[in-house]
């Protein structure tokens, strides 16, 4: 059986139910649960025999159905229906990957998770970052970082964020950190606004992290980016979850090594030495990003829609990208690479 969870907009929704019309067609079982409601679904979903989950939406969302599977490691094909890092497919071409699914042409790759502990509070699992930060902003955060019960550093700064590989091109990376391709057994730590210029570090995933002497403006945990835990004690312990993140994978070109190795290379000059500065960057958000409406690219360029367009023509008229109809909205288009 699949578990088919959407977020509550429109646009994720009809996906959702276009997503469950198909697997109707195909006979297969499954149960289309909106995302308001995923929780009070938990115990069915314990007993249940579900093969997959498919979550559709942004990554918020998806790091949400994540968190909420907890201890259940079903795999997952996430269905963008916007913007999105995390998503395997999207409004265009989920059908062909649940096509590929069922003829089992495909694979499931293990993504690590965190899990912080303390006094007698456990953490919803991580998939991509754990941060501890003063509650109030513009104060600091003083603490005793401990290594295998080794003291590696004091520090006063605006919070510490631990990144799995996932997670290493988001906040971490805003902090200094590296980017870390593939998913090798590490983590990384990263200082922000640090007074005493501590350096990110990487270490391996079965270092033990002890956070201590905790002393700051009401100290708050932030689970990838989104839930937020107060913090009374004055020790904080981090380390990998058990229970990974399992995604559904299919080849190279959409797993998301892929895309963090596009984060990391150059655009290929030579095809755009010619072209305007506006239709340079369109191109290289694109790569950056992958497929996006007019509307979505404007957003993320930041240039007017006028701009945008002319950028688009010039692009479309050296082949340089290509044009699809959207899924959804008939007035809209997706451009990509």
């Amino acid at each position: 059986m699949y578990i088919v969870t959407f977020k509550p907009d429109r646009e994720s929704a009809e996906i959702a139910k276009n997503a469950s019309s198909h697997l109707k067609e195909n006979r297969i079982k499954h149960l289309l649960i909106n995302g308001m409601e995923l929780s009070e679904h938990k115990k069915e979903l314990n007993e249940s025999n579900a093969s997959l989950m498919m979550p559709v939406g942004d990554d918020k969302f998806i790091l949400k159905t994540f968190r909420m599977l907890g201890k259940l490691q079903m795999p997952v094909l996430a269905i963008a229906s916007g913007q999105s890092f995390l998503a395997q497919a999207n409004a265009l071409n989920f059908k062909h990957y649940i096509g590929l699914i069922r003829k089992n042409k495909h694979s499931i790759f293990k993504r690590s998770r965190l899990v912080a502990k303390f006094d007698k509070t456990t953490t919803p699992i991580a998939l991509n970052d754990i941060g501890l930060f003063p509650c109030k902003s513009a104060s600091l955060l003083k603490y005793t970082l401990i290594l295998n019960n080794e003291t590696f550093w004091k520090d006063s700064s605006d919070g510490l964020i631990i990144a799995t590989p996932t997670g290493s091109t988001g906040y971490s990376l805003s902090a200094g950190g590296p980017i870390i391709l593939d998913e090798p057994n590490i983590m990384t730590l990263a200082s922000i606004s640090s007074l005493e210029k501590h350096s990110p570090i990487v270490v391996s995933d079965s270092a033990k992290i002890k956070i201590m002497d905790i002393e700051g403006n009401n100290p708050i945990i932030i689970v990838d980016g989104d839930i937020r835990i107060p913090v009374k004690a004055k020790e904080v312990t981090i380390e990998k979850s058990p229970f990974c993140a399992n995604f559904v994978i299919f080849s190279k070109e959409y797993s998301l090594e892929s895309r963090l190795k596009k984060r990391t290379i150059n655009v290929n000059i030579d095809k755009l030495k010619n072209m305007p500065a506006s239709s340079k960057l369109v191109y290289k958000i694109l790569v950056h990003e992958g497929s996006m409406t007019q509307k979505e690219i404007i957003s993320a360029s930041l240039l007017p829609e006028r701009t945008v367009r002319y950028a688009l023509d010039m692009l479309l008229k050296n082949n340089l990208i290509a044009k699809q109809p959207h899924f959804i909205d008939a007035r809209q288009a997706v451009y990509g690479v």
